[in-house]
């Protein structure tokens, strides 16, 4: 969507779509009270109480969501102010609804996740943003620029907003009768520290992108928007498997099954590192390649930003933040996204003067890698595990090794000059995919479920190359 969008809009457009999107996660991370965050813990307590746990939470952030409608309203002249060239304000009627409804939507999959209906939420997240994409692309494309834009994005969480009621509804996890005052109070105990840490982490997490909108036109805030992109499907995947991770880990903390526990932490982060570490590897190589063919040389000063930025997926590989989650700790959570926070504006007041742009995201960057450290220290006592346990430290090993050894082809490419054109930009990815699979299989990575998945794909995979060239041979092409 964003590739689409980044070829269609002007530059200086795209900048303000990029805004407002970053205007979109503030709202929430301000406004949700770390409620959806809460209900991954209490839907896994007190069975007779889910009702109003649910129920609560989608009354407050509906009561949230008209309250900050409200402010982003008549607050326009002073938060407008915030960016360089004020082009968002005008557009506070549009923002308050798009922000309010993407607020209460949060919850759906966190729901279903955290009852443990991973396939409906799967599908909650797959229909989601198909419909999203087709809606703002054929907004875009027919003109509607980026008020459009907004309206579709509305659209969309206003269904999906009655798709939570509907299904909460139907669960029993939806009702205002007989709720009362206690199980609020333990939910809010839990959620604001919680909501806290979030808001704390606000600082390091949206004032790169603050600091330039503030000193930086629209059109380069494009720029750095591009060098900063999430790479597509890494956060749907650590979300899901965090998810699932702060789910196991709440019900083994209760009952202080140590191996457990250290299984349970070390095959999510396998999973996550599965994807993110060869990520890293192949993307850092072709860095320059993919940001232009994406979004055109246009973009070509986006690139040391996007290798910066790129970093962060080793970090993300490795996370440990779901131990706190799970063990109730959300009073060290504030701690550390405060520690980040003030990490992460200490090094905007000197990196972007000495590396530009790049200096923005490289803050971040060593601010997460500041609370990794206390993070590690800190699952390290709640679990009782050893430094050296709490990562699977030799399993990452291998996943290193793996994602190494299938940038060989790349670099061969790379070498020939051959990156540039698209088709042989696609087939070194092929490669590169190619030998990390039969690499993770041999250096024992792959559990047998997961090899056996492999086969059937390959088979079902061989048999569809079978049937196309056997039609393509009779003429009978579908």
């Amino acid at each position: 969507m964003a590739v689409i969008l980044a070829r269609q809009l002007a530059q200086d457009e795209f900048g303000l779509y990029k805004q407002a999107f970053l205007l979109q996660n503030t709202f929430i991370m301000l406004l949700d009270l770390g409620l959806p965050g809460s209900l991954y813990y209490f839907l896994q307590h007190n069975e007779q109480e889910r009702r109003q746990y649910v129920s609560q939470s989608l009354a407050v952030l509906a009561l949230a969501a008209v309250v900050g409608g409200a402010v982003v309203v008549v607050g326009a002249p002073w938060w407008g102010g915030a960016f360089y060239e004020n082009l968002l304000s005008p557009l506070a009627p549009q923002l308050a609804v798009f922000l309010g409804s993407t607020l209460v939507s949060s919850v759906l999959e966190v729901v279903l996740i955290a009852r443990q209906r991973a396939r409906q939420a799967a599908i909650a997240y797959c229909v989601s943003d198909l419909a999203l994409a087709s809606l703002v692309v054929g907004t875009v494309l027919t003109g509607g620029g980026v008020v459009g834009v907004l309206w579709a994005v509305t659209v969309v969480h206003v269904a999906r907003t009655g798709a939570l009621v509907v299904y909460a509804r139907r669960a029993g996890l939806l009702g205002f009768r007989g709720l009362s005052r206690e199980p609020l109070t333990r939910q809010l105990n839990y959620a604001i520290p919680f909501w806290g840490g979030h808001i704390v982490e606000l600082l390091a997490v949206a004032a790169p992108q603050y600091y330039v909108s503030a000193w930086y036109d629209t059109r380069t805030y494009a720029v750095f928007a591009v060098g900063s992109m999430s790479v597509p499907f890494v956060d749907v995947i650590y979300a899901t498997v965090v998810s699932m991770i702060v789910v196991q880990l709440t019900r083994l903390a209760q009952v202080n099954a140590l191996d457990q526990t250290r299984d349970t932490l070390g095959n999510g982060i396998r999973l996550v590192a599965i994807v993110c570490l060869p990520l890293f590897v192949l993307l850092e190589i072709i860095a320059g390649e993919v940001i232009v063919l994406l979004y055109t040389s246009r973009f070509v000063d986006a690139v040391p930003v996007f290798r910066v930025s790129l970093l962060l997926l080793p970090l993300i590989a490795t996370q440990l933040e779901c131990v706190p989650r799970a063990y109730g700790d959300t009073r060290f959570l504030f701690f550390m996204c405060a520690v980040r926070g003030v990490v992460c504006v200490g090094l905007l007041a000197v990196l972007p003067a000495a590396f530009g742009l790049a200096g923005a995201p490289l803050a971040f960057v060593l601010a997460l890698v500041a609370s990794h450290v206390l993070l590690l220290v800190r699952v390290s006592r709640l679990t009782g595990l050893g430094y050296a346990k709490v990562w699977p430290l030799g399993v990452l090993g291998r996943i290193v090794a793996a994602s190494l050894v299938s940038a060989i082809p790349v670099l061969v490419m790379k070498g020939t000059g051959l990156l540039a054109f698209g088709p042989a930009l696609g087939a070194a990815g092929l490669a590169f995919g190619a030998t990390y699979i039969v690499t993770l299989w041999r250096f024992g990575v792959l559990r047998s479920g997961e090899k056996a998945a492999v086969r059937t794909l390959g088979r079902r995979l061989g048999a569809l190359v079978g049937v196309l060239g056997r039609e393509a041979v009779e003429g009978r092409p579908r």
